[in-house]
């Protein structure tokens, strides 16, 4: 898949959990725990799209340390 496709993908799926953020609102009915998990993901997501958008695979991790030393090089 060309990077400006999977970057186009991984966009979509990074607003479907910024959507289900918007409904976690009351911390009464969501575990911050769950909360954080969409945070990550979007944030992650994201940072994948861009590095696609800059013409580069994306590391196979979760660490927005490691996406986000890759952007800076």
């Amino acid at each position: 898949m060309p990077g400006h496709e999977m970057a186009t993908a991984l966009l979509e799926t990074a607003k479907s959990d910024l959507r289900a953020l918007r409904h976690m609102l009351d911390a009464e009915s969501f575990d911050d725990r769950v909360f954080g998990f969409h945070a990550q993901q979007s944030v992650e997501k994201a940072l994948k799209a861009w590095l696609n958008l800059l013409g580069r695979s994306h590391p196979f991790t979760h660490d927005l340390s490691l996406l986000l030393y890759a952007l800076e090089k």
